[in-house]
């Protein structure tokens, strides 16, 4: 009788699914500085990564689980999930396409706002007091062209309205081309142009409201993960939600005033 209560609990024990601090989730994330979300560039992980970086490291620890990071050109990242080389990707915006190959926080069939790792809101910036006009729908009294970054979506926005834009990539450079009267607005994500607003001093920038974008970047994994880890999962992106106001309150001042 004994022998056969011992079994019927054993074989309780072995059906319930494993402790977090069995999993092991493989993140890939893209090689290309996008601070103060993700720090450094190149495929070594910095000691300081990035708030969303620390943000999700946290939120792992926090279930006991083990987080592998790797750092890739965003082109081969897709792929690499695909293939089962990665879990998941750190930092990826939702779209129909990729939830074909990806499971996303989703609720009502949309993606969790309140499980997002990180938002990036775009914001356009002026020199104080000049003739630029946003009115969250078009951009007008321009000159000169608009510099903005890598973003696509952000190009995609300014190009259907007419505007003519310039890619570059550093920021110092943008606002240094804006002082100039050589962009007549610059259009980048809040926390490195409030940054350069400050640097710059003397008030000569202003941003505009509302912002241009505003992109939420979250943790999807692979379908198959998801299926052998789904209370994991769930219970990762539910951490992430949960410490992400108090992670980035804490952290964006510490990443800002030593970038």
């Amino acid at each position: 009788m004994m022998i056969r209560k011992f079994a019927m609990v054993l074989l309780v024990v072995l059906s319930l699914p494993l402790p977090a601090g069995a999993v092991d989730l493989r993140l890939v994330y893209i090689d290309q500085d996008a601070s103060p979300y993700l720090a450094g560039s190149g495929t070594a992980v910095p000691g300081r990564p990035g708030i969303a970086v620390e943000l999700v490291q946290r939120a792992v620890s926090r279930l006991g689980g083990n987080l592998h990071l790797t750092r890739l050109p965003a082109r081969r990242m897709v792929e690499e999930v695909k293939a089962g080389r990665q879990d998941g990707i750190l930092g990826f915006r939702h779209s129909e396409e990729r939830a074909r190959d990806l499971v996303f926080p989703m609720r009502n069939g949309q993606p969790d706002v309140a499980r997002y790792a990180a938002r990036l809101a775009h914001s356009l910036y002026r020199r104080r007091g000049d003739g630029i006009t946003w009115d969250g729908r078009q951009v007008g009294g321009l000159r000169a062209p608009v510099a903005v970054s890598s973003t696509q979506l952000v190009s995609d926005a300014l190009l259907a309205q007419g505007v003519e834009i310039i890619r570059i990539e550093s920021s110092g450079q943008m606002f240094a081309m804006l002082a100039l009267g050589r962009v007549d607005a610059v259009v980048i994500i809040d926390a490195l142009g409030d940054r350069q607003m400050r640097e710059q001093g003397n008030g000569q920038i202003e941003k505009l409201a509302p912002p241009v974008l505003v992109e939420d970047f979250h943790v999807p994994v692979s379908r198959r993960f998801y299926g052998a880890n789904r209370d994991f999962t769930e219970r990762l992106w539910q951490s992430i939600g949960s410490l992400r106001d108090a992670t980035y309150a804490e952290l964006t001042p510490v990443y800002l005033a030593n970038p």
